[in-house]
């Protein structure tokens, strides 16, 4: 009688195979990485056009783009931001809806309601803390806006918005630069706070008016003098890296109430400038102090800190290369990092002057 054997794998031929799959694994894995990007980049960009064009439809409306606080046309009064008045004029209305239906700010607090995330407020390419609602990957341009730093923090940028930097946390307009980083505008009232007419402010959105006055934030169709198809109106930003957000945009209701949480989107820091993370947790109140052992500056780091709000406003993503910004003619166009800064700065202020091209 014969006997037939089973013959197995040698173990040579089982680290041969094993080593095989290791390749092909480690070939797939960043095709299937860069495919899964492509497909949250593309879905933010669709949150931008969707975000901006429901900014257009409020201007048909209402003869002018939303304001960043005392939106208008608001049922319930209130300080309603740009983007939650923009939601209502979007397919994706539902939180709107529940928030008017509510009755006010406080009622939608009060029942639940707020704080919220909606399908349009986070970018996939981004997993910080999405259970707080407050936060937002989308902030509003206030293009070449001056941002005088905190005391005794540094204010690289400023040579961007033609002025100085002479007092340290000082508000209104410094003294312009002569000559000029880039001609065409002159410096801009610091931070966008106090103004008093769209001349203060150089972007499609200023921080706050003075005296409360919502007409001097009022933006028209007629005062982007530079062309909607070349001004920008919408940006990504990291709420883990925004001070603006980290701290307050946990309290109240971030986003959808006030409107600094999400209008503070500058073009003077470059797209993607690294910001030192905050790490403790508890979240520690928010400190302006840029000294090694802040718990907003850890490693004081000044140029990286997080409490230097100078740093700290620009546009940045978790997209290779780049991020995703939508102009005023509701157009969505992808910004390399590397980008000329003068060229950026031109995007980013609406009546400049000087003729561009997106690059």
């Amino acid at each position: 009688m014969f006997s037939l054997l089973r013959r197995g794998f040698t173990l040579i031929e089982l680290l041969v195979v094993i080593a095989i799959i290791a390749v092909l694994v480690g070939l797939l894995l960043p095709a299937v990485q860069k495919v899964r990007e492509s497909a949250a980049r593309s879905k933010c960009q669709n949150n931008l056009k969707q975000l901006a064009l429901g900014c257009m439809n409020f201007e048909s409306v209402n003869g002018h783009y939303p304001r960043n606080v005392g939106a208008g046309a608001f049922a319930i009064g209130g300080n309603p931001s740009w983007m939650f008045v923009a939601l209502g004029y979007t397919e994706d209305t539902a939180l709107y809806q529940a928030v008017i239906a509510s009755g006010s700010f406080a009622n939608a607090k009060t029942a639940g309601i707020l704080p919220a995330r909606t399908n349009l407020t986070r970018c996939p390419s981004d997993g910080f803390q999405l259970d707080q609602g407050q936060y937002s990957n989308y902030v509003a341009s206030v293009g070449p806006q001056c941002n005088n730093p905190p005391t005794g923090c540094p204010g690289p940028f400023q040579v961007h918005c033609n002025g100085q930097v002479v007092v340290p946390h000082a508000s209104g307009t410094p003294p312009a630069l002569s000559p000029p980083t880039h001609p065409g505008y002159g410096p801009s009232h610091s931070w966008g706070t106090s103004v008093t007419g769209i001349r203060d402010f150089p972007g499609m959105f200023a921080r706050t008016s003075a005296s409360g006055l919502p007409g001097a934030l009022t933006v028209r169709i007629r005062d982007v003098t530079d062309g909607t198809s070349s001004t920008l109106l919408i940006g990504e930003t990291l709420p883990e890296f925004c001070e603006f957000q980290r701290s307050t945009g946990t309290l109240g209701t971030g986003w959808p109430e006030g409107g600094n949480t999400i209008t503070q989107g500058q073009t003077i820091q470059p797209i993607n400038y690294k910001i030192e993370p905050v790490t403790a947790s508890p979240l520690p109140p928010f400190s302006s102090s840029c000294s090694a052992g802040s718990t907003w500056c850890p490693s004081g780091n000044a140029d990286r800190c997080m409490a230097n709000w100078h740093v700290t406003w620009g546009f940045k993503s978790n997209h290779p290369g780049g991020a995703n910004f939508a102009f005023a003619d509701g157009s969505v166009h992808f910004l390399r990092e590397t980008i000329d800064m003068r060229t950026y700065q031109y995007l980013g202020h609406r009546s400049d002057g000087q003729p561009v091209t997106i690059p």
